[in-house]
């Protein structure tokens, strides 16, 4: 799949569909993969801090989740019309892959995870739950890596939805993949939550508007105030920097992009 560099980071020129079909090739590999989807927060993280940047460049797909990345990508000829939202691609796969496709939720709270299990089992009545496992609540010892992969292992899982929160998850990802003979690791962030219901989506209005970010803050100012403000600033910054060195995206056009995306919004983004 086409990718374009944005700040360092590799990012597939991919809808809905297309990804659907790269994540159903990689689950029937005979080895892990690993697929996240990336905004600006993670874009902005991995340029800053070269230790995430080295755990990104692991990964075998990273989507654009964010329209602030499809009009830079659109800016360098990827010609989207849409980004691949996290939670709405977690919904288009599970609602494509019946069995014999085998999935396991990783991440959240149990009753999140009862939940989503009933979710799933109504977008597709075929669904192959192979298990789920909410890990405990704590900074995690060496002796819960092993448990959890053997827990995940032992049920043979295809698709390996994981929602521990960016940028915790694509890290857990990489550092623990070792431990698999094959399944595709999907960072999913707070997809469980919307998914299940027990947190809402923003209006469908916002989200076309890119004013999910707005609707998340409003619902958790004092978490996420702090990291629209630095992260997002961060990427306009790393925009600018790189714009000027004329190596923020691999073709031309990074001035008219950074424009683009500044009269957009300056702080439209979507937290993972």
């Amino acid at each position: 799949m086409k990718t374009i560099r944005l700040l360092g980071t590799e990012v597939a020129c991919a809808t809905y569909q297309s990804a659907l079909e790269e994540v159903c090739q990689l689950a029937s590999r005979d080895a892990p993969a690993a697929v996240t989807a990336s905004n600006t927060h993670l874009i902005a993280t991995a340029r800053r801090d070269p230790s995430f940047a080295a755990v990104l460049q692991k990964f075998d797909l990273i989507l654009p989740d964010g329209m602030p990345l499809i009009r830079l990508m659109n800016a360098a000829g990827a010609g989207l019309t849409d980004r691949v939202y996290g939670p709405y691609f977690m919904r288009f796969v599970l609602r494509r892959t019946p069995r014999p496709w085998r999935h396991f939720f990783f991440g959240g709270k149990p009753e999140t995870l009862a939940k989503m299990v009933e979710t799933a089992s109504v977008l597709q009545p075929e669904i192959e739950m192979a298990g789920t496992c909410s890990p405990p609540f704590r900074e995690w010892t060496e002796a819960d890596h092993p448990r959890n992969a053997e827990a995940i292992m032992a049920t043979r899982p295809d698709f390996i939805w994981v929602a521990l929160g960016g940028e915790r998850q694509e890290r857990w990802i990489i550092e623990q993949r070792h431990r698999f003979p094959r399944g595709v690791f999907l960072a999913v962030g707070d997809a469980f939550e919307l998914l299940a219901g027990t947190r809402p989506f923003a209006p469908a209005w916002m989200q076309r508007s890119s004013l999910t970010w707005l609707y998340r803050l409003a619902q958790d100012p004092g978490r996420l105030g702090r990291r629209y403000l630095l992260y997002n600033s961060l990427f306009l910054y790393y925009l600018l920097i790189d714009g000027l060195r004329g190596r923020a995206i691999r073709k031309s056009g990074i001035m008219v992009a950074f424009l683009a995306f500044c009269l957009h919004a300056t702080c439209a983004t979507n937290c993972a």
